[in-house]
């Protein structure tokens, strides 16, 4: 594989940028030569929001450009929401390059520019024990549970697939803290992207919108499902690990921060804050890892954590995902902490009203 098809493959690495940014090469010049790509940033953006189907060029060229200008695109408008679906996409096509890739030198370069150590050996590859447990934050995947790891010498050996999907995670990770950066941008730059990114910021405020008709915080509307597994916690039970992962991610995706989801867990006979804070924070995103989704009804009976008899609106079939469940009831309001409302965390930065 030449340059300009690695390039093409992995447009993250740094010899992709150094090959568009010559010296002397301004954001501005840049992105005026490339305005056509803007715009087919901003409908792929809005395609991926939607859940449709996108794909990325197959042209080299192309497909690092599109890259760079979808980058510049999600640092502008900083709405995190869109940027995790966008890098979750990214995220998804290196995996699939990475596991297929022959040459162990690009693996090698890839895994520099993720800051990940490796070191071949046979048909396998060394990672060190910590880089491997940074990027190893996937729920439910047996393949990244250190457990099931061959260890020699405070090193994980990871067969190619084992690799690539850190990778993937390392890659996603350090996308996610990039494109969220706060940057200023100059008013020349700001001129030619505001009136292209107005539709991808629209479709991220009706976003917002539909979260927040979720409601306030009511626990009287919660469904029986996460109803026991609270009602475990305040009794002191072991709950399993599936169920603090959807108490989580269901109290993150109603619009509680952090630090009340974490009042949850006060009365578990394994709370250690210092760890539970930390697992909250990569399963809600907010520790710059991915933001996990609530899982449906078909997938909490399979784990066994549904209670549909308990309710008749469950009984009924009416309802397949238990946010569902919690919109339609949730008819009441109840206030968190000293009488305050509900901090959402799902807020971006609007270029439009700067």
């Amino acid at each position: 594989m030449n340059t300009e098809e690695m390039v093409g493959v992995y447009p993250f690495l740094r010899r992709a940028l150094k090959g568009y940014f010559h010296q002397g090469t301004s954001l501005q010049s840049f992105l005026e030569s490339n305005e056509t790509n803007i715009k087919q940033s901003v409908n792929q953006l809005t395609s991926i929001t939607n859940g449709e189907e996108a794909t990325f060029s197959t042209r080299s060229d192309d497909r690092v450009i599109d890259y760079i200008v979808t980058k510049i695109v999600l640092t502008y408008i900083r709405d995190y929401f869109i940027s995790a679906r966008y890098a979750i996409k990214e995220r998804n096509a290196l995996y699939e390059n990475l596991k297929r890739e022959k040459e162990p030198r690009i693996l090698k370069l890839v895994s520099q520019e993720l800051n990940v150590e490796i070191e071949k050996q046979d048909e396998r590859y060394l990672i060190p024990i910590s880089s491997f447990l940074k990027n190893a934050v996937v729920f439910n995947d047996k393949d990244l549970k250190l457990c099931n790891q061959e260890l020699r010498d405070g090193n994980v050996i990871a067969s190619q697939n084992v690799l690539a999907k850190i990778l993937r995670e390392a890659f996603y990770r350090k996308y996610m803290q990039e494109v969220n950066e706060v940057v200023e941008f100059p008013p020349e730059v700001d001129k030619i992207l505001r009136p292209s990114v107005a539709e991808i910021i629209s479709r991220g405020q009706e976003i917002r919108q539909e979260r927040a008709n979720l409601g306030p915080l009511n626990e009287k509307s919660f469904p029986p499902c996460l109803a026991e597994i609270i009602d475990q916690m305040k009794k002191g039970a072991n709950v399993s690990h599936a169920g603090r992962f959807f108490l989580v991610t269901f109290l993150h995706r109603i619009g509680l921060p952090n630090d009340e989801i974490l009042k949850y867990f006060g009365e578990v006979p394994d709370f250690a804050e210092k760890v539970t804070k930390y697992q909250i924070e990569h399963i809600t995103g907010t520790g710059r890892g991915r933001e996990y989704s609530v899982p449906s009804c078909q997938t909490l009976g399979s784990l066994g954590l549904c209670y549909k008899e308990r309710d008749p609106l469950c009984a009924s079939g009416k309802v397949s995902h238990p946010l569902g469940f919690y919109r339609t009831r949730n008819l009441g309001n109840r206030s968190i902490g000293k009488g305050g409302s509900v901090d959402r965390v799902d807020k971006s930065r609007n270029p439009q009203k700067q």
